[in-house]
């Protein structure tokens, strides 16, 4: 059941569907450990009335298809720990003796089918299963897997990243099965594993052909239409220093005992110049630079012989490719000798642990007007604007060359957040939206979208 109290005013439908979210986000499925909730969304589907079909993640061969973008498989508990300098590739996985560690064992991905009467336009609605890290736990104010409702919202982790989009697909076929609605084109939910710091779940799915005549990838947009993804790098610079105890950190006026710590400040200003060129060029949040962690050092009576800063950069595709942004990367250690002696004689060293393309679009998508129209209908924000943050956008139209949109329930804001949620009457509303653009484009010609 339900912790805490529904309004009276919900309907049994509504509350069926927010039941449904409620039981997701309690089947917890972190990262490297899908199973659960790939288990209850094939139970969810079923009920619904779609066919089911696991299909197995095969990094071998993501690596031989896709040897660009292809990534590490991920876990949350040992996260991005394998650097690489140029791209990932599966004979460093092996060197490195962690195929039994970064797998996809138990780790499968679904794929729900609706299958339509014939002669309609086939729909893709994509999601993953897969919710970054609760920690640190102890700063939430509710279980995170409790789904506890509060105020309009349901609170814990995974409920807008991504499971209310994910349940809200599988809820709006439901009602449209439960109502009757006949649809033409088929209808393939994807759930998949490991978006989270990989993408391979999807980019798996595109190398095995399967494919629609559009997608709708289902992360929170507050139900607005993107056709674009930003690109992304995760990166890691390891800053040298020379160990020294306070009392032979100097030789007469010279200073011999550098610490890390103390020249990280070049480090850091280099990397804030790049951000700044980069909007300069594609003006304010063109580029986003995120310095998410530091460490370093062992003792307090050394000097640090060693300092890490990692973090993540995104980008909009009008300030350069992925290519070119991980080159402006591996110049920095040029840039930082310039500005600090040492680091001239002791040079960072620039590695990178996950790296994503962004996605522009020729042509607007006709799923993106289906939508725009549907939501212009409803009184909502019907304006088609471009994507500011990663998805597996990119994948099913980089490569499976799928005309596709973002378009989902809840504030992207909250995604990764402590005391995660999704507004309730947004995610419901969402549901009755999809159960308009569903018919409206599955039951379009496939042949002149009449």
């Amino acid at each position: 059941m339900i912790q805490n109290t529904l309004d009276a005013g919900y309907s049994e439908e509504e509350r069926q569907s927010i039941n449904a979210l409620s039981e997701l986000v309690r089947t917890a499925s972190l990262t490297g450990e899908e199973l659960p909730g790939q288990k209850k969304i094939a139970q969810m589907a079923s009920q619904a009335g779609a066919e089911i079909e696991w299909l197995e993640v095969e990094t071998a061969k993501l690596f031989e298809a896709y040897p660009d973008i292809a990534q590490y498989p991920t876990h949350w508990e040992h996260d991005l720990i394998l650097p690489y300098d140029d791209r990932p590739s599966l004979q460093a996985l092996k060197e490195a003796g962690l195929e039994d560690v970064l797998t996809y064992d138990n780790r499968p991905n679904l794929v729900a089918r609706w299958p339509g009467t014939g002669g309609g336009k086939s729909l893709i609605l994509n999601g993953h299963i897969d919710t970054v890290t609760i920690e640190p736990r102890g700063e939430w104010s509710t279980d995170p897997f409790g789904a506890e409702i509060r105020d309009g919202k349901l609170y814990g982790r995974g409920s807008v990243d991504m499971k209310g989009g994910v349940s809200a697909a599988i809820q709006a076929m439901r009602v449209l099965q439960d109502r009757g609605v006949r649809l033409r084109g088929d209808v393939l939910l994807q759930s998949v594993v490991n978006e989270e710091h990989a993408g391979n779940g999807t980019l798996d799915l595109v190398r095995r052909g399967i494919t629609a005549d559009a997608a709708i990838v289902l992360e929170p947009t507050q139900a607005q239409v993107f056709t674009s993804n930003a690109g992304g790098l995760y990166w890691t610079i390891e800053v040298p220093g020379t160990v020294r105890s306070p009392g032979a950190r100097w030789e007469g006026s010279t200073r011999v005992g550098i610490s890390a710590i103390e020249v990280l400040g070049p480090v850091i200003d280099a990397l804030k110049q790049i951000e700044a060129s980069y909007c300069e060029i594609g003006g304010p949040g063109a580029f986003s630079l995120v310095l998410g962690q530091v460490s370093g050092g062992h003792y307090d009576t050394a000097t640090a012989g060693s300092a890490t800063l990692r973090g993540t950069a995104y980008f909009a595709d009008n300030v350069g490719d992925l290519t070119q942004v991980m080159d402006r990367f591996r110049a920095l250690p040029g840039l930082v000798a310039q500005q600090e002696p040492y680091l001239a004689k002791y040079p960072i060293k620039v590695q990178f642990l996950h790296h994503d393309d962004g996605s522009v679009q020729a042509e607007t998508p006709g799923i993106a007007q289906t939508v725009s129209d549907v939501l212009d209908q409803n009184h909502r924000n019907s304006e088609i604007m471009p994507g500011s943050f990663v998805c597996d956008l990119r994948h099913l139209v980089n490569r499976g060359k799928i005309p596709s949109i973002i378009f989902g329930p809840g504030d992207i804001a909250q995604a990764h957040k402590i005391d995660e949620h999704i507004e309730i009457k947004e995610y419901l509303e969402f549901i009755r939206m999809l159960t308009e653009v569903i018919p409206n484009w599955c039951n379009q010609d496939q042949d002149t979208g009449a």
